[in-house]
């Protein structure tokens, strides 16, 4: 908790009333199979099928023969694929990422206990019974078959095996069977396979955490054809185009500067992981802590490229362009300790997994004391896919939660060829839209990492260009190069944008053009630059920017946990006053879904991130709750609310946590927390409310069924304050946003009415039952400046309710 101090967020706590322990309901429904024992039938010739397959297959170099098994679903995988369910019925889970499927291992090839629990289900009920033995189980299994070779060609595989040539450098994905000692036994004894044929392994990595093996081989087309046959092995695929920065131009000379401030030897240090930094470049004197390598591949942590110079110049100094202007520069909120990790083709060296380099240079960050990591990278192949979250995003979120971390990603950089075939004259006005339709705009990885700040890059102020060309979109709008959302599940990915610049487009042709006028400008760190500063546009260079804000938020707060730093980010966020898609025919929530995958939320504010003010004021608390559990916090409502003027006010909510994930899950994150604002209603009746909507919830949920309307719906709009994006649309993240404005004042219409209750849920999916989940909660309440202020009451409010809550405990003991 903080205690408030001058114009500093106000500590809130959350009431004595707390909401109790769920237990699970019944799994259950309506009956896919009218007829067990015909269904059971079905079963069962599929696995004695696959069993017989296994029996018959000679080892791949030495490694025997396992069962694994696709088993497709009726239903949506999340529904049936209950992990105990499958381990009481002898096999171990691997992956549920990919709707309507569970992929599992056996240890017994010939599965015997999952062939008792079937002829049991195929009895039919016995006695009283009014379901089968295990139906619920069973009856939402359609078929079952091996996984095989077909399963395993990952993308661009086929292609190469079928024409001559030499050995192949590749990346194979091992199933990781949830055991670290058993992920790693795999890994060896693929390794030990390699050896006997002259294979070469490069590098490996294996996380319980994240759910992740995998390997980068070289080895013959033969020896690959093979591979394929191995039942430890998920995927097989080419390397994908290097792991580097997100690509852009710099072509402008230099520029003199002088007036430079520098940063605190006290203030935050920002971890950056890129192609290194020019440390000695007079924008970034006396603000590099460090600039080294980790890597047995990278010698040292000079930048030989010039992208980690241009993200640690906006790191430092923000903005540079109205600096550059007027020669007034603003103090650098953080140092900056740089990690090289791309060689200088700006790539990660060719025989080392992402993972090991980006895994490598965030231990050795957080082992220096680092909140914030900047990685603007990205894998332009790795695609965000179904709801199996890409390796390096599942790492950046294990490794978020271990350390305590905050990382700012970029969604990555998408050329305009890739989501519209033709540049006709209309481009520069509806290329949000060709984005929105588009599948080839999806975030890359690791923009989808659930515990990661996802920046967008937007166009940026405009000026005068040569007469002919105009700019491609608003000032506000996507910039045409930086990738869309939603993330893992749909959580609203990307969450903020920063200016990250745009193209030209000429009237007469319809040609994409660049000009120095419509991009960032930047720290010129490149081999032979002339200059200091340069121009240069990209998705990467948004994400610094709203680095910077994180930063600010740790040097007024040092002791804020992750959660509360990424939530007071969010709660900075300007409400955008831009819709990219106004001309268009489509219906309000249609629109508002669409600007939250092109921009997220909204641009986050340094000063709104740290400081209230009279009429804006922050309310912030950090906890931890038990899973399956309800908080509730007390907020009173400020009197200028029920001012009788048609004048703006309004709240907004941001939660933020940060659960276990497992890459090859469906659900995703471990828990799901979700929050609601409420008014005029009794802590008690919301506890029950909850209790009884997640029961529901819980029963629809596993039977398949889509669910009851919520209880919350038999509240009156008075009652419960509906926010935008609705608690559906939001709480399918890690980090949620929720604003409601009102343009008159609020009725008063009970005792109660005079406060509002804002109550954060924690939904079990899969974490222990005996968990807790941490999480940061930041209100935010104001008014426009035709109503009178509201910071100096609701500190005294706060404060008296503090005092209250103190006797009665006194009173109690």
């Amino acid at each position: 908790m903080f205690e408030p101090v001058g114009m500093a967020h106000l500590a809130i706590e959350r009431t004595s009333v707390e909401g109790t322990r769920r237990k699970n309901t019944p799994f259950g429904g309506n009956r896919n199979f009218s007829s067990p024992s015909k269904h059971a039938k079905d079963i069962k010739n599929n696995v004695d099928f696959a069993i017989g397959l296994a029996a018959h297959r000679e080892p791949v170099f030495g490694i025997d023969p396992r069962l694994i098994l696709v088993a497709e679903t009726g239903i949506s995988a999340t529904s049936v694929a209950e992990e105990v369910n499958w381990s009481r019925a002898g096999l171990r889970v691997l992956d549920t990422a990919t709707t309507k499927q569970v992929i599992a291992f056996s240890d017994d090839p010939q599965m015997k206990l999952f062939l008792e629990r079937l002829k049991a289900y195929s009895e039919g009920p016995k006695g009283k019974q009014k379901s089968s033995a295990y139906e619920s189980f069973f009856d939402n299994i359609v078929s079952v078959r091996s996984y095989g070779r077909e399963d395993r060609i990952g993308f661009g595989l086929a292609d190469l095996l079928d024409e001559p040539g030499p050995d192949i450098t590749v990346d194979v994905d091992v199933w990781h069977p949830g055991n670290q000692e058993l992920a790693e036994a795999w890994l060896s004894t693929i390794t030990t396979a390699l050896g006997r044929v002259d294979g070469t392994v490069h590098d490996t990595y294996a996380s319980s955490a994240s759910g992740l093996a995998l390997m980068r081989i070289t080895a013959s087309r033969i020896v690959l054809s093979q591979l394929l046959n191995v039942d430890l092995i998920a995927k097989i695929s080419i390397l994908p185009e290097p792991v580097s920065a997100n690509k852009s131009i710099s072509e402008i000379g230099a520029q003199d500067i002088s007036g430079l401030t520098y940063a605190e030897p006290d203030s935050p240090i920002v971890g950056l992981i890129d192609s290194g930094v020019l440390d000695q470049h007079p924008l970034l004197k006396d603000c590099i802590v460090e600039a080294t390598s980790v890597s047995q591949w990278i010698t040292d942590g000079a930048d030989r490229h010039g992208h980690g110079t241009a993200v640690a110049g906006l790191l430092v100094r923000g903005p540079l362009d109205g600096q550059l202007l007027s020669n007034e520069w603003e103090a650098p909120p953080c140092r900056v300790l740089s990690v090289r990790v791309l060689d200088e083709n700006n790539e990660i060296p060719p025989f080392r997994l992402a993972l090991t380099e980006i895994r490598e240079a965030v231990e050795y960050l957080a082992s220096h004391g680092v909140r914030i990591v900047n990685l603007s990278l990205g894998d332009p192949n790795g695609m965000l896919v179904g709801s199996r979250a890409p390796a390096i995003s599942a790492l950046i979120d294990e490794l978020a939660r271990r350390h305590n971390l905050v990382f700012v990603v970029p969604t990555g950089t998408v050329r305009p060829n890739e989501y519209s075939p033709t540049f006709d004259k209309t481009f520069r006005s509806d290329y949000p839209k060709r984005m929105i339709e588009s599948p080839n705009t999806d975030l890359i990885d690791p923009a989808p990492a659930a515990l990661a700040l996802t920046v967008a890059g937007v166009v940026p102020p405009l000026k005068n260009l040569p007469l002919g060309s105009v700019p491609v979109g608003k000032p506000g709008w996507p910039a045409p190069f930086s990738r869309i959302g939603f993330g893992v599940n749909g959580a609203i990915k990307p969450e903020l944008s920063a200016p990250a610049g745009t193209i030209a487009q000429v009237q007469e042709s319809g040609s994409l053009e660049e000009y120095d006028a419509l991009k960032i400008a930047v720290a010129d760190g490149r081999p032979g630059a002339q200059g200091l500063i340069t121009h240069d546009w990209g998705a990467s260079l948004s994400a610094p920017l709203v680095a910077r804000v994180c930063a600010a938020v740790q040097d007024k707060y040092p002791s804020a946990e992750a959660n509360l730093i990424r939530a007071l980010v969010l709660q900075s966020i300007e409400r955008p006053d831009v819709d990219a898609l106004a001309a268009f025919d489509l219906k309000e929530g249609e629109r508002e879904t669409a600007n939250l995958r092109l921009t997220g939320y909204g641009q986050a504010s340094p000063v709104r991130s740290v400081l209230s003010s009279d009429r804006d004021t922050v309310l912030i608390a950090q906890e931890n709750i038990p899973i399956d559990e309800v908080h509730l916090y007390t907020v009173p409502i400020p009197d200028s609310f029920f001012v009788g003027k048609r004048a703006d006010r309004g709240i907004s909510v941001s939660l933020c946590y940060d659960p276990p994930v497992r890459a090859r899950r469906i659900d995703y994150l471990a828990s799901q927390m979700q929050f609601e604002v409420l008014r005029g209603v009794s802590a008690e009746t919301v506890i029950d409310l909850f209790l009884a909507e997640d029961k529901e919830l819980r029963a629809a949920r596993k039977m398949g069924v889509a669910p009851p309307p919520s209880k919350l719906s038999t509240l009156n709009s008075r009652e419960r304050i509906l926010l935008r994006p609705s608690r559906n649309v939001r709480s399918a993240g890690a980090n949620q946003l929720g604003r409601r404005v009102w343009k008159s004042s609020l009725p008063s219409f009970n005792e109660d009415s005079h406060e509002f209750v804002v109550a954060v849920q924690n939904v079990n999916r899969w974490d222990s039952p005996k968990s807790e989940q941490s999480y940061a909660l930041a209100i935010r309440l104001w008014v426009n400046d035709q109503l009178p202020p509201i910071y100096a009451e609701l500190r005294t409010k706060i404060e008296t309710a503090r005092l209250r809550s103190v006797a009665r405990a006194q009173a109690r003991s």
